[in-house]
């Protein structure tokens, strides 16, 4: 597709999923801290080597101006995810776009939507998916966002519009300041749990490779009507969690266990800022943001017939309580919907306070 000085593209080898994976340096190099992707996955991914792949039709589009790459995106049909749902949705997945690049902007969003509207699907939605891709940032556009979540331009809100999409969901990302007096009530939370019978273990006393695996089955369950979310399966978990045995990551993730049986599952990580974050030189971050002092909760589950026990605040109380052991000051709590009124007031119960904003957009053809 060619517009004046513009050029949209399906790309499909070495070199320009090189190109694509890394664009992203180009538009946030010049920021105090990022979180960089991870190049050679998701070259992978485009190529079709992940294990994900399978469950995938995906298509990466790239759009040059005069010869320099502006713009990226990959428009991909879901089918577990279709399946789950009974819809007929894509995605648009990693979505990065220099400033001041609107015309390009829209004319690749289009040319995306075209592609997934040929293959049958209804709408598109860009911003969630399992796994794939995360929501847009709406607020704190010059600070580091939590673990796993995108800083993006603000200008991307303008493209997504110009381009027929509207705002689908909201999400918050909450903090939590771990004080003497928050920690002391996380105690009480944890022991009024297990008076009631629940065993809240982290991964390591679980058992780690037996925990990788109640946290997926847990989680699929817990999950299944939750928006945006589709199953997933034990081999495809194994791989990404495995390599995290030696980490921190075993004793902040947490299990509760009722009757012998888990009822409940929590990922978290530790701070990850000053191993994988490019932080310019000299730069010091404000410590709720990283720089070793925050932590971070990112799922948490519970068995429908295991809910309204104090279950869920029992173990994010244990994992930010481990937190503070290993000397962070903060505890992420990510990412809640907007309208998740039961995670959002177990986020409140733990002291954490909304500190970002987030959206998913959607445009139905």
């Amino acid at each position: 597709m060619c517009a004046q000085s513009i050029r949209v593209e399906k790309i499909g080898t070495r070199d320009r999923f090189e190109d694509y994976a890394r664009l992203p340096f180009e538009i946030y190099s010049g920021r105090d801290a990022w979180w960089p992707p991870d190049i050679h996955n998701e070259i992978d991914l485009l190529a079709g080597r992940a294990s994900i792949a399978a469950h995938l039709d995906l298509c990466p589009f790239c759009v040059w101006r005069d010869g320099k790459l502006v713009a990226r995106v990959s428009a991909v049909v879901n089918y577990r995810y279709n399946e789950h749902w009974h819809e007929k949705l894509g995605q648009l997945i990693h979505f990065e776009a220099l400033p001041g690049e609107d015309e390009a902007a829209v004319a690749l969003l289009e040319e995306a939507v075209n592609w997934l509207a040929q293959r049958g699907m209804k709408a598109a939605r860009s911003g969630f998916a399992a796994f794939l891709d995360y929501p847009y940032a709406i607020d704190n556009y010059a600070e580091l966002p939590s673990f796993l979540l995108r800083g993006n331009p603000d200008c991307y809100h303008r493209y997504f519009k110009n381009a027929q999409f509207l705002t689908e969901k909201g999400q918050v990302d909450y903090t939590a300041a771990l004080t003497p007096p928050i920690l002391e009530r996380y105690h009480q939370m944890i022991e009024a749990a297990r008076q009631s019978g629940a065993e809240i273990r982290s991964w390591r006393e679980h058992g780690y490779l037996a925990a990788i695996d109640v946290w997926t089955d847990v989680t699929n369950s817990a999950f299944s009507r939750h928006w945006g979310w589709n199953p997933v399966s034990r081999e495809e978990v194994r791989p990404m969690l495995l390599p995290l045995a030696g980490t921190l990551v075993a004793d902040l993730s947490i299990i509760a266990v009722l009757d012998g049986n888990p009822v409940g599952a929590v990922f978290s990580v530790p701070d990850l800022s000053g191993m994988l974050a490019k932080v310019r030189l000299g730069m010091r971050l404000k410590p709720e943001r990283g720089g070793g002092t925050r932590g971070a909760l990112i799922n948490i589950g519970v068995l429908e017939p295991a809910r309204s026990r104090g279950i869920a605040r029992a173990m994010a109380a244990r994992s930010f309580e481990t937190m503070a052991q290993h000397r962070m000051r903060y505890a992420g709590y990510t990412l809640v919907l907007d309208d998740n009124w039961p995670s959002r007031r177990t986020a409140e119960s733990l002291g954490a306070r909304v500190t970002s904003n987030f959206v998913t957009y959607r445009r139905d053809f």
